[in-house]
């Protein structure tokens, strides 16, 4: 099996296929959709519009209303078109590189090995979906609204984004909040009149460090992070604006609703004489908890491992991937469980090659379980 995997993974990480490269991304639907045809699975090649490759959408039980398990992994990778001619896929000393070789294509085929390899009866029994969406580390802007609607109707589902270079899978993700807060100030010159200015970088200066009193790092393991400054345009002139762009994480959205009404609240405040500020939310995503359900899941899975001859490890993590949408739709989800692998989204990432044949055994015992 794993002579197999590696050289099914090697075809689709020798294919440029970052999020903008759509016609790349569609070439591995195209691949991913023939390998699940052989196996007698119906297939689908997903239209998610022009902003975006193909997504892939394979069952086993064509028609199906309601699906026993739900996979997910994600055909595109960061990295631009002429990577792949400049450190195409190898295998040197147990370890795996090349561009997305662990996120997220370790995961694609690692989800099409275990069912490949899956009991008869289990496939019989289970109504299986898998779906493959093209635009994950663009925020699945495309695709996001397609995988709410296939959430909705799984009982549950397994994200295979690539386990942590530990090995461990991960059972929660933080929610996450961007916003963007722009101070206006009056320009004057620093030498002539500075008094007659109103510094927007000196209010944005305060701002700062009032609205990062409202993380809870400790207690609710919310944080909030100035991340970016702007403003002024010469040393010798008070400048007139400035604008910061704030991150902010929380285990639950409840928590994540308190920090942006506290943020509303600070920009409503008075900053100083002759400022104004313009405070909107950029994005937002939802928060992955580990809820009663979740811990079901994780329960399976490490039965799972353990009938496979290992003990799986959980993270909770600060980074979210599309486990948190599938999460918001109600469903209770696990993440990470493909692969070990690191230094993703560097020229540096890599493949653990003794975790993919016990991460694939893993999945289809898991099966049996369901």
């Amino acid at each position: 099996m794993l002579e197999t995997y590696l050289k099914d993974l090697e075809e689709v990480v020798n294919i440029d296929c970052g999020s903008n490269t759509c016609d790349g991304v569609t070439r591995v639907a195209e691949i991913m959709k023939r390998h699940y045809d052989e196996i007698g699975f119906a297939t689908e090649l997903v239209d998610l519009g022009d902003k975006a490759g193909r997504g892939l959408f394979a069952t086993n039980k064509p028609g199906a209303e309601k699906f026993d398990i739900m996979f997910n992994a994600h055909l595109d990778t960061v990295y631009p078109d002429g990577t792949v001619a400049q450190r195409p896929f190898r295998v040197e000393d147990g370890t795996v590189y090349g561009p997305g070789c662990a996120d997220c294509k370790a995961g694609v085929i690692a989800i099409f090995h275990a069912l490949k390899n899956a009991r008869k009866e289990d496939l019989d029994r289970l109504a299986i979906a898998v779906c493959y969406n093209p635009d994950e580390e663009v925020s699945s802007l495309s695709s996001r609204e397609w995988l709410a609607t296939m959430a909705k109707k799984a009982m549950r589902a397994v994200v295979s984004e690539p386990g942590r270079a530990s090995g461990a899978f991960v059972r929660s993700r933080k929610g996450r909040s961007v916003w963007d807060v722009t101070f206006h100030g009056v320009a004057a010159h620093a030498g002539n009149n500075p008094q007659d200015g109103r510094s927007a970088i000196l209010a944005a200066a305060r701002f700062t460090i009032e609205v990062t009193k409202l993380q809870d790092l400790e207690g609710k393991g919310t944080s909030v992070t100035v991340g970016v400054i702007q403003g002024g345009t010469v040393c010798n002139t008070v400048p007139e604006t400035c604008s910061i762009r704030i991150d902010t994480r929380r285990g639950n959205d409840e928590d994540g609703r308190e920090i942006d009404e506290g943020i509303e609240k600070l920009a409503a405040m008075n900053w100083g004489e002759g400022i104004t500020v313009d405070a909107r939310r950029a994005s937002v995503s939802p928060a992955m908890p580990c809820t009663e359900k979740t811990r079901e899941l994780v329960e399976l899975i490490n039965e799972a491992a353990r009938l496979e001859g290992f003990e799986a490890g959980w993270v909770d993590a600060g980074g979210g991937s599309d486990a948190n949408r599938i999460a918001q739709a109600g469903t209770p989800v696990v993440d990470g469980v493909a692969p070990a692998g690191g230094c993703f989204h560097s020229e540096r990432e890599y493949l653990r090659v003794d975790t993919i044949e016990n991460r694939v055994r893993m999945l289809s015992r898991f099966l049996t379980l369901l």
